[in-house]
């Protein structure tokens, strides 16, 4: 073999052709792998912007000569490293697409250089030609047509980082595309490894990729300091190093975790977790060989591993106020933060700060990401926040003010006194962060309230309660209507916000009922902030918001805001989640302008209003409720005079006769919530499900049937009830739901978790892709593909391809039909059959 370093730019640069051969398994990439690669992109886009000439070592690539490579066209079989060439040549894709949108010449530009072989024609005019199962969608976005062929994986690497360039896209920095375009091309270190021609690719790919334990980055650091300590390995080892150990509990992640932090202290923003080996490596190589120099950094390690120690165990500290702050932490997960705890540790023990300067920088940090959760600031550029803060920490300075001061500039996004009260009523909280964030942000609410006894809110029975539900029922229709507003658009505006939302013990069984019902439940509760929602006679649009404005107060009290002394004090609304819900939209789908109102905390008559007079991706695609285009709709360009409809229909939506768009392609909120990674999304669809005795079961299955005869008919009644005979018989189990839509999900248990294939309600049977994607062997987008091909094969289903990580359905009457009940039950015990498999591989 020859190895020699490049950069993609070198890789794939002249007349060649890299051919992905059948062996290799089709793309299989997620946003696991996507987010810290685009990460890498977007530390090196910075770094170039601060003049710092260091690359990041990105991995190899595997090659062999192809038989067909000729004088005129050097082909390469791709032995190894597919995917990360893959996934780069899509990201490359991506910022064409989204430069050409401003200057039409850089499509030209990317694609001669980069993406095609311009003489060329057929298959050879492209760089890269993946497996089959790849190809088409691959080409594709290669040339620029980007309908209802980019989908499965390929679709959603391109659309992911789609959506990653609109976010990044600063209109104040006219050269930050151009810098990351830079950062792909010449600052990923690659390792070009070429192997001789008569050698056999398949069984170079098969050593490559046998499985085996790998060394961990800190079994690298260790070794490489024992290495040099030659004459005093053994003291240093049991003078620090075991008793660190010891102390994380001998945790390799701890470790590992902590190198990290000693990096980030020594090194700041430079630090990336997955480079720590080599930062070590630079850190060793000052002592120059001085076993001294050397033993003084392992000591130093220990004495930071006793900082991260109280960090992950507070309870050893001593100080009340700040075990219980950073419990809290510990609890929203914000290891983001550690490094500047660290850095305020480190202060206290050389007595440099006191246990109040502690306390009071902990509150600063906690709010900091407390108000940006509420009001919806998304986390991307934590690390950086937090990686910066430690070096700005100086003995001299009041450390408390400095906290504060260091994170209050507008750039850094935490949120004014006014900024909260407005995002209390407006924004989606329950979308907002994870269970436990949004738990704990309840909680501390709570503990606001005077209680005349106490309860352990932290205990798992306790749950998040829409008081008005997240189903519309006809007697909350009616109870909304009483406001003078439509009940259905008022409903979405408010169900999410947290003046709709508390804390009960009873959520199961307080589900979709009535007001006047819940109140009363609610009025026997030992949590207290619920007194003041039973005290109420209705609950509608003025109750929400004067619960809101109650909360607001109570935040502002715990969580105090920044500084607000060169703050702008009457800023525009914020636009960017709407962008960028409308850049995550999947090729050939479409949305509405109430899906987009729900997702961003807002009304659907501003979203369209803003849609009118800026230039967003994908503003053609936002249809009205009636599944039409807005007549008020302009392209940004005046002298653009294309039909709306028509570019849509080219692009793959399709309509019917009278003009209206297939609704199996339209994206809901809840499938943009999704896309968008709003950790709350998650929680939606699995919240309302029931697992208790079987006579509930019963009560439910019950429910369930007479839904579905009076919303479908008994033919799909009857149909659907053959189908659960069926699962039953092979052993299956179900869920129901417990809302007032009834719901049943055919499952399988996965030791404590469950798998599924349909959620079954009264009109529709969907398929939960976007739940199926975190859960093997169905992570795999090749297995979800077949899974979509075998139930389209039935008569009137249609799940399109661009819903493989949604919720495609098709309506429950098809089951009436003994075709597709055959298709579906065939699909069922197949889909059970691969569970099964993975199980037993």
């Amino acid at each position: 073999m020859k190895a020699s370093e490049t950069t993609l730019r070198k890789l794939v640069g002249g007349e060649k052709q890299f051919l992905v051969p059948l062996f290799q398994r089709p793309y299989a990439w997620t946003s696991k792998q996507f987010e810290p690669l685009w990460s890498d992109v977007v530390t090196q886009a910075d770094a170039l912007a601060h003049g710092h000439a260091r690359a990041h070592f990105l991995g190899s690539v595997v090659l062999a000569p192809s038989p067909q490579m000729t004088s005129s066209l050097g082909q390469w079989i791709v032995v190894d490293g597919q995917q990360r060439l893959t996934t780069l040549l899509l990201l490359l894709c991506a910022i064409r697409d989204h430069q050409t949108a401003e200057d039409a010449s850089h499509r030209d530009r990317i694609n001669e250089l980069h993406l095609i072989n311009k003489w060329k024609q057929g298959d050879t005019r492209y760089r890269l030609l993946p497996t089959q199962v790849n190809r088409d969608a691959f080409k594709a976005c290669v040339d620029g047509v980007i309908d209802d062929r980019v989908s499965g994986a390929i679709g959603s690497a391109y659309q992911f980082f789609r959506s990653k360039l609109v976010t990044a896209d600063d209109p104040a920095d006219p050269h930050d595309i151009e810098r990351i375009e830079s950062a792909v091309l010449d600052r990923l270190s690659l390792v070009e490894i070429i192997v001789e021609r008569d050698d056999n690719a398949f069984r170079i790919f098969e050593s490559l990729n046998n499985t085996g334990m790998r060394l961990s980055q800190v079994d690298l650091i260790r070794n490489y300091v024992f290495m040099m300590l030659p004459t005093t390995g053994e003291h240093v080892y049991e003078t620090y190093w075991l008793p660190l150990q010891r102390l994380l509990d001998n945790d390799t992640k701890a470790m590992e975790q902590l190198m990290y932090l000693v990096l980030v202290l020594q090194r700041g923003e430079d630090a990336a977790y997955n480079d720590i080996y080599r930062g070590h490596q630079e850190l060793l190589h000052e002592a120059a060989g001085d076993e001294a120099e050397i033993e003084r950094y392992v000591a130093e390690l220990a004495r930071r591993g006793r900082h991260l120690h109280v960090i992950l165990n507070p309870e050893t500290e001593a100080d009340r106020r700040i075990s219980a702050s950073l419990r809290f932490l510990n609890e929203w997960q914000a290891s983001t933060a550690y490094p500047a705890i660290m850095r305020l540790l480190e202060l206290r023990d050389g007595g440099d700060a006191t246990d109040d300067d502690l306390t009071e920088s902990l509150r600063y940090i906690e709010s900091f990401l407390v108000r940006r959760l509420i009001t919806g600031v998304p986390t991307n550029n934590l690390n950086r926040v937090f990686q910066r803060l430690p070096s700005q920490l100086n003995r001299d300075d009041p450390i408390a003010e400095t906290v504060r001061s260091k994170l209050s500039p507008a750039r850094l996004y935490w949120p004014t006194d006014r900024e909260l009260r407005e995002a209390i009523r407006t924004k989606q909280f329950y979308w907002q962060g994870r269970g436990p964030q949004k738990k704990l942000v309840l909680r501390r609410l709570a503990d606001t309230y005077r209680s005349p006894e106490m309860v352990d809110l932290a205990h798992t029975n306790i749950t998040i309660e829409h008081i008005l539900p997240q189903h519309l029922t006809d007697e909350w229709r009616r109870e909304l209507s009483r406001d003078s507003e439509e009940p259905a658009m008022l409903h979405r505006e408010l169900v999410h916000t947290l003046g709709n939302l508390t804390l009960t013990g009873y959520n199961p069984s307080l589900g979709d009922l009535p007001f006047a019902s819940k109140r009363e439940q609610l009025r026997r509760t030992s949590i207290a902030m619920n007194q003041a929602i039973a005290d109420k006679e209705r609950w509608g649009k003025p109750e929400i918001h004067a619960r809101a404005d109650d909360l607001a107060d109570r935040a502002i009290r715990i969580w105090p805001g920044p500084d607000e002394s060169d703050r702008d004090t009457a800023p525009g609304r914020d636009w960017t989640l709407l962008h960028n819900a409308l850049a995550v939209l999947p090729p050939a789908t479409w949305t509405t302008y109430g899906d987009l109102a729900e997702v961003i905390g807002s009304h659907a008559v501003p979203v369209g209003v803003h849609l009118a007079n800026a230039r967003a991706l994908n503003a053609h695609r936002v249809l009205t409720a009636d599944r039409r285009p807005s007549d008020s709709f302009r392209w940004p360009d005046e002298d653009d005079d294309r039909d709306v409809r028509e570019v849509l229909a080219t692009e793959g939506i399709k309509f019917d006769e009278s003009g209206r768009a297939d609704p199996g392609q339209r994206v809901t909120a809840r499938e943009l919530a999704e896309l968008l990674g709003l950790p709350g999304a998650e929680d939606l669809g699995e919240a309302e499900l029931s697992e208790d005795t079987s006579q509930d079961l019963s009560d439910k299955e019950q429910r369930f049937q007479r839904q579905i005869g009076e919303r479908s008919g008994p033919k799909a009644a009857g149909g659907v009830a053959r189908l659960l005979d069926h699962w039953h018989a092979t052993g299956g189990e179900f869920q129901y739901g417990t809302a007032t839509n009834a719901r049943c999900s055919p499952i399988l248990r996965r030791g404590r978790g469950v798998i599924k294939m349909l959620n079954i309600y009264a009109d529709v049977a969907e398929v939960p892709f976007a739940f199926l994607k975190g859960r093997p062997p169905f992570d795999d987008p090749a297995l979800r593909e077949e899974l979509r091909r075998r139930l389209n094969t039935a008569p009137g289903v249609d799940l399109p391809a661009s819903k493989l990580e949604l919720y495609p359905s098709f309506p429950v009457t098809l089951l009436a039909n003994e075709a597709v009940w055959d298709v579906v039950i065939a699909a069922l015990d197949w889909f059970a059959n691969q569970v099964k498999k993975a199980e037993t591989d």
